[in-house]
């Protein structure tokens, strides 16, 4: 069995101002700051063996947050960055679901200009997810990342497409444990 903490990254303004950050690398706020110490504190008692995040700041800063409870380092991977939305990183979110939707395309295969689609980043994490699941037998792995990023996460888990996933919600500083054995 490998159990699985996935953590969605604290606030940071761009979250607040509900604006779409994508690979945008703003820091956490000060509310941010404060739910990810809240978080670290919680999840002191919890047995972690490793901690690998999303080397964008606001991800990484929270995994250190939680590291400095466990003794560990945190590990960054590419892999668990988040949607690249391209030239509409920046827009407030009604504004991006507007552009979503007059594309005419489902969420999946939708491609901001000079990003990518909803597909690639569950690819990513597809080959990510595989790489753990060989890595870490037995282990409990953190894993702290993004919004998008993690729908595309759970819905390989859940075997549901994105769009399905795309419902799904994760709270800023939020975490969600998964277990996985015997292929499920």
């Amino acid at each position: 069995m490998v159990r699985l903490i996935l953590v969605r990254h604290g606030q940071t303004d761009a979250n607040l101002h509900r604006l779409i950050q994508g690979q945008g690398d703003g820091p956490l706020n000060a509310i941010g700051r404060e739910q990810v110490e809240i978080l670290a504190r919680q999840l002191q008692g919890v047995h972690i063996d490793h901690i690998i995040a999303s080397p964008l700041q606001r991800a990484y800063d929270t995994a250190c947050a939680i590291a400095r409870y466990h003794a560990l380092d945190v590990v960054c991977s590419n892999a668990l960055v988040e949607w690249n939305c391209g030239v509409l990183d920046g827009l407030p979110a009604d504004e991006f679901k507007e552009q979503v939707r007059g594309s005419g395309l489902p969420l999946s295969q939708f491609r901001p200009v000079g990003g990518e689609t909803l597909t690639e980043v569950r690819q990513r994490a597809e080959t990510f997810m595989n790489e753990v699941l060989a890595h870490y037998d037995q282990q409990t792995v953190l894993i702290c990342s993004h919004g998008d990023f993690l729908r595309t996460f759970v819905s390989l888990m859940r075997g549901i497409t994105i769009e399905e996933a795309s419902s799904l919600h994760f709270d800023n500083a939020s975490c969600s444990v998964a277990n996985h054995a015997d292929g499920k």
